[in-house]
């Protein structure tokens, strides 16, 4: 689930597992992030991974997550950082979904002999307690969730670049006092690239909400990446300073449908080596052998999207935005 708040904070909460011969790995991912403070980014071994039979409710140690029978609604305890520090963080949120969830298709990309499948519930309202840094707030805002899945294939092997973006605004002819979580709009894209022996396929989903509807689906987003500028964090990858989305596909009734976010991600939050609890050499021996993924979080408080709809005047939503790009080359 990634959220965006009334009070500036942004982040996500995560919970990952796979089944690997007889054992099942489980970790939590964590990212928070309060203007006017460094971002937090937590992971943690999650132990223990119970998974109702109605798949409604999953938990592992320092997570909970509990979904309504209707999926109306989505209970998530995070506790994983607290229960390691007395500095980590905690949070609980209520997420409550607003629009159509959407996938493209049955959901699913076949790669070689597997599958990557992402489905979506682009747009809710979520209420949250957090405890960071040294500190308690609640605050409502607005949510995404997204539900991904793989099947005989390794995640090197999914995708060699991954670009993710998700945006919160309004319509610029809403007026500045008028701007609400319930009146919000969102814009989101999930698109990678697959390895170059698959092909190099670039795949993609993409949605635009307007006050808590689903409005639009888009299949085909291209990425163009402007100003590279080297990893300082010795990572050897080049970063793009500047990054166009533009996204086609129809409204929910059936009008042709192009956004384009001429993005400016400029804040750094975290810049992960997804390996770097492997001891070193077997680290740079994964690296040089098979990947070397690092995940690169930016945020942008300045964003605007524009929106073109078939038969209507074009429309500028202006927001904040959350950037993810992952590397896995």
């Amino acid at each position: 689930m990634y959220f965006h708040l009334d009070n500036g904070c942004v982040g996500f909460v995560q919970i990952a597992w796979a089944y690997l011969a007889l054992t099942t790995t489980v970790e939590t991912n964590a990212m928070f992030y309060v203007p006017g403070h460094p971002s937090v980014f937590e992971t943690h071994n999650g132990h223990h991974l119970k998974v109702k039979k109605d798949s409604l409710e999953y938990e592992c140690k320092g997570m909970q997550a509990t979904w309504a029978k209707d999926h109306s609604k989505l209970s998530v305890k995070y506790t994983a950082g607290r229960e390691r520090s007395p500095q980590g963080v905690a949070a609980t949120f209520e997420f409550v979904r607003k629009s159509d969830g959407y996938k493209i298709g049955d959901g699913k990309n076949h790669i070689g002999e597997g599958t990557a499948a992402h489905y979506f519930y682009p747009t809710g309202q979520v209420s949250a307690h957090v405890e960071i840094n040294g500190e308690k707030f609640d605050s409502m805002g607005s949510a995404m969730f997204i539900h991904a899945h793989s099947g005989n294939i390794m995640p090197y092997n999914v995708g060699s670049q991954f670009n993710m973006c998700y945006f919160v605004g309004h319509s610029e002819d809403i007026p500045q006092d008028k701007r609400t979580s319930e009146n919000a709009s969102t814009f989101h894209v999930l698109q990678y690239r697959t390895p170059a022996s698959y092909g190099s396929v670039e795949c993609s989903n993409a949605g635009f909400t307007q006050e808590n509807q689903l409005k639009a689906v888009l299949w085909d987003t291209k990425i163009e990446h402007r100003d590279f500028v080297k990893d300082e964090n010795g990572s050897g990858y080049e970063l793009p300073k500047h990054v166009i989305f533009t996204s086609t596909g129809k409204t929910v009734d059936g009008k042709n449908a192009k956004l384009v976010f001429d993005s400016k991600p400029t804040l750094r939050l975290q810049d992960i080596d997804v390996l770097k609890a492997m001891p070193y050499v077997v680290r740079r021996l994964v690296q040089a052998l098979i990947t070397k993924p690092f995940i690169f979080e930016r945020y942008e408080d300045n964003a605007k999207v524009q929106v073109e709809i078939e038969g209507q005047d074009p429309q500028v939503f202006q927001g904040v935005a959350f950037h993810e790009l992952t590397q896995m080359e």
